[in-house]
């Protein structure tokens, strides 16, 4: 019975983003992803250049997507199907983090070693705050009231005080820092460092540096993603040897080692399928099933430049950004088959 509700399910989902708002030239047709449908390719605006990090908010059905690129987040409607709003002048835009309780978006702007304060209802910036060098990845933090930047070319986070909007304090993590997150079930943020492939695990009310763990078969750790918080692990992507690394909070060690694509980068989780979606450089998208022991599902290629994924745990579409299809920049839609 529950094989049956859960496959009735995804196809009505499907068939509903299939026929809602224009199609971009696709239509629904098989992926190079084995198991997934194209539902569409949406047209985006601005020009062919890189497009990063994205954040969905399901309350909202919006979809923010940094294009790096073009110095712009483009502000998507999943149910409308359109882009409704762009905020501009976010100097080479990379990472996102949503603060729905706030309304706000905190955003890094690479090319000026900021981060941008924006509100989601006007879609206007706030507010702007120095940070170290190249700001990467960001994390929330509720309870303390904080951001964490990840400074990729710097050698600490930055926090952010949500209130004053204000640099507060610098934490010496490591070197060429990947990704930082936030567990609410542990209230620890986690970040990875790849010049030594650890993960620094910070206790958000002290900023101090509780421990530095190994990530044995990991070279080059980056992105970082937690699971669900009943599993009590997360993920990391390392990039030089493309790998992805399951790692259990509990033991304090690395459970399982799978391939992924050249260039692992962002991660995205869809916790009512259990499946782990990883986007790399090189265009492929790898799938894992994290009901338990993580296993592996599908590879293949989502486009080109297909590194930047997030996914609608509602209607289970997996969202890319693609660069350039036919000339355009276009968002490509994939639903489970």
């Amino acid at each position: 019975m529950r094989r049956t509700w859960s496959g009735t399910m995804i196809a009505a989902c499907l068939l509903a983003v299939a026929c809602a708002g224009p199609i971009g030239g696709s239509g629904s047709r098989s992926a190079a992803v084995p198991g997934y449908l194209v539902v569409r390719d949406v047209p985006l605006p601005g020009d062919t250049s890189r497009w990063d990090y994205q954040a969905y908010d399901p309350g909202a059905h919006r979809l923010y997507i940094a294009h790096r690129g073009a110095s712009q987040i483009v502000v998507f409607d999943t149910r409308a199907q359109r882009t409704v709003g762009t905020i501009d002048g976010i100097d080479q835009v990379h990472g996102l983090a949503l603060a729905p309780d706030l309304g706000r978006l905190y955003a890094s702007a690479t090319g000026r070693n900021q981060v941008a304060v924006i509100d989601t209802v006007r879609l206007t910036v706030l507010a702007s705050t120095p940070t170290g060098s190249f700001p990467d990845g960001l994390a929330y933090v509720p309870g303390a009231g904080k951001v964490y930047v990840s400074n990729e070319h710097d050698t600490g986070d930055t926090v952010l005080d949500v209130q004053t909007n204000r640099s507060v304090r610098r934490v010496t993590v490591g070197g060429d820092i990947g990704n930082t997150q936030f567990d609410p079930a542990t209230d620890r943020v986690y970040v990875a460092s790849g010049s030594d492939d650890h993960l620094v695990v910070i206790d958000p009310n002290t900023d101090a540096v509780l421990v530095r763990l190994p990530l044995r078969g990991c070279d080059g750790a980056h992105g970082v993603y937690l699971d669900s918080p009943a599993q009590h692990r997360l993920f990391v992507a390392c990039e030089r040897n493309a790998r992805l690394v399951a790692f259990d909070l509990n033991s304090r060690s690395v459970t399982t080692t799978m391939g992924v694509g050249e260039g692992p980068d962002v991660m995205a989780l869809d916790p009512g399928l259990h499946r782990l979606y990883v986007a790399s450089e090189s265009g492929e998208v790898a799938v894992f099933d994290v009901s338990g022991a993580l296993g592996s599902l599908a590879r293949g290629n989502a486009g080109p430049n297909a590194h930047s994924v997030a996914v609608d745990p509602e209607t289970h579409v997996v969202y890319l950004p693609l660069t350039d299809v036919g000339g355009h920049p276009v968002l490509r839609e994939l639903a489970p088959a």
